[in-house]
């Protein structure tokens, strides 16, 4: 082909400046259009149209930009696995060097990345100890702990038990995560103890300092008391309790956050929106990240992220959860954000199935609807087949559908049907795509990235440039990419296919809620695939938005989600 020679250079050109990742994909569209009008064969690529050389140099250019690496990403990703710890957090690697730490960290411990574990006040045991786990931590599995041992906070004087657990690994630097291991204070149990045992707030103040360890000269200190006035309290404390020592106390205050509803997605909202975080151990050996949205006594609804957004919502749609009482459960999937990979393409959505069945058990729900979400539709329809009647409605909110005829490609603006062509026509030409597309984002080409997606949607443009919304999806391509690009080549894999077996296995009512404008999947195909699952589904179209619709008119999903469940 004329083009051949052109897309080629503009190949290794992507390696070396990112930012003609445009350049490349609108060549590499002219070259899939010509290959598949000129194939003998309908609907395939003619192997014979030089697109043997074509593969070898995608390769080639593939490996080159591996071999680069995530420029600056490593570190986003490692510090994203310690912002979401809710307690004092650092990451270590196998050195001992500090590669990311949270506030609460920095804070209490007066440590930043760059630093050793060497400036922590550790003793020479316990220093010892993690220096020995940390040289085994490439052979151990995620999510095992290592060694324990006591730190001295320079910040308030507190000794507080920090624990060594083996993290999921990025890329290939294992990293351990450094947490306090102490029980975390209550606010809820502080306020249980002075209505049902009469403790006074000083006499709360005091058991609060027990549970973080400090002696009595240091509370004393610390509350500019003498020291006999806080024994006193401290003896006060207890007699009121009912306990005989410290360790009693102790030991009630664990139980207590044991016993408390899900301590660890209860805890305080952060400015990202998200209620809590959980991280379950699946299998033994896989970690599976689950975000929570909404009001702890809100009525639950899976929600399943799709390609490219993650969890984030607007302040509009935390109002309506909070007004509405709908608590959103979010599992991460597997090799998007902080979840742990599962293996190959085939049957990942019903192996997601599986850990949605999981999620709901951990946080002890017994029933909910799916929200599947663009690309989460898939997913969503595999755990409605796979969890029967513990999933009561499926809802898709601009969700995908199968690909029953390519006719449908015609109907996706650009960007969106190229890499639909690559992953459905010349798949193993797809990784250097997405490899290349990560490097646009990780230089910095966000707002190309999301221009090359919606401009030829008005009003989904137009959305995506509202500060909020923007923020949101930068954030969800962030959390697409965060382990490199083999979330989105398994989600490519199936979105352009006629998974029509996968949505028929399941029995329960549907609500597809889809935008008229929607430039990737056209409403047309939508009233289709209602048709085609009979008397159980019913569609919604939004006249006035596009793909964008969740974020663009909550109220809409949430108005038709109320009306059928």
């Amino acid at each position: 082909m004329e083009g051949t020679p052109r897309l080629i250079d503009l190949v290794y050109a992507s390696t070396i400046d990112p930012h003609r990742y445009d350049d490349l994909m609108a060549c590499w569209q002219v070259h899939l259009d010509e290959a598949l009008s000129s194939s003998p064969e309908p609907e395939t690529i003619d192997p014979d149209a030089g697109q043997e050389e074509i593969e070898r140099h995608f390769n080639r250019a593939f490996a080159i930009l591996e071999r680069l690496g995530r420029q600056g990403t490593e570190a986003q990703s490692f510090s994203a696995l310690v912002d979401g710890e809710s307690r004092p957090a650092v990451l270590v690697d196998a050195t001992g060097r500090i590669v990311a730490a949270n506030g609460r960290a920095i804070a209490l411990f007066g440590v930043t990345p760059g630093d050793t574990i060497d400036v922590l006040s550790l003793e020479a045991a316990g220093l010892n100890n993690i220096r020995k786990a940390l040289s085994r931590i490439s052979r151990e599995l995620p999510g095992r702990l290592l060694t324990v041992t006591r730190v001295l906070s320079p910040a308030d004087g507190t000794t507080p038990i920090v624990a060594l657990t083996r993290a999921p690994a990025i890329g290939d630097r294992p990293v351990a995560l450094l947490s306090v291991a102490d029980i975390a204070w209550s606010e809820r149990i502080g306020d249980l103890l002075r209505q049902v045992f009469g403790l006074t707030p000083t006499e709360c103040e005091i058991a609060r300092g027990i549970i973080a360890g400090l002696p009595p000269h240091r509370l004393a200190s610390a509350r500019g008391r003498s020291e006999q006035t806080v024994r006193t309290q401290m003896k006060s404390v207890l007699r009121k309790l009912g306990l005989r020592n410290q360790a009693e106390l102790v030991r009630m205050i664990a139980g207590l956050m044991q016993m408390d509803a899900a301590p660890e997605l209860m805890n305080s909202r952060p400015d990202s929106g998200i209620d809590g975080r959980s991280t379950l151990m699946i299998g033994g050996t896989r970690l599976l990240d689950v975000a929570v949205i909404g009001p702890a006594n809100g009525r639950p609804v899976l929600f399943i992220h799709g390609m490219l957004d993650g969890h984030g919502v607007s302040r509009t749609t935390r109002r309506i959860l909070d007004e509405r009482r709908i608590r959103l459960i979010c599992p991460v999937r597997p090799n998007f954000g902080r979840s742990a990979p599962d293996g190959a393409a085939p049957g990942a959505p019903d192996r997601f199935a599986r850990d949605a069945a999981a999620v709901l058990d951990h946080l002890g729900i017994a029933s909910c609807p799916v929200i599947g979400h663009m690309a989460g539709s898939i997913h969503a329809f595999a755990i409605a087949a796979r969890l029967g009647p513990r999933i009561t409605h499926v809802v898709n909110v601009a969700g995908g559908v199968p690909i029953v005829s390519t006719s449908q490609f015609a109907l996706m603006s650009p960007r969106q049907r190229v890499v639909a062509h690559t992953a459905r026509f010349a798949p193993r030409l797809l990784p250097l795509i997405l490899r290349a597309g990560i490097a646009l984002l990780d230089s910095g080409g966000d707002a190309a990235f999301m221009k090359a997606l919606y401009s030829a949607a008005p009003l989904d443009f137009g959305v995506a440039n509202h500060p909020e919304i923007s923020a949101i999806l930068r954030d969800g391509y962030r959390f697409s990419i965060a382990q490199g690009h083999r979330a989105f080549e398994i989600d490519a894999h199936h979105v352009v296919q006629d998974w029509t077996d996968l949505a028929a296995a399941s029995r329960q009512n549907v609500l597809l809620l889809h935008g008229r404008h929607d430039p990737v999947v056209g409403m047309q195909t939508v009233r289709d695939f209602a048709g085609r699952l009979g008397a159980r589904a019913e569609h919604v179209e939004h006249p006035a938005q596009g793909q964008l619709l969740f974020y663009a008119d909550p109220a809409f999903v949430f108005d038709a989600l109320e009306r059928v469940v």
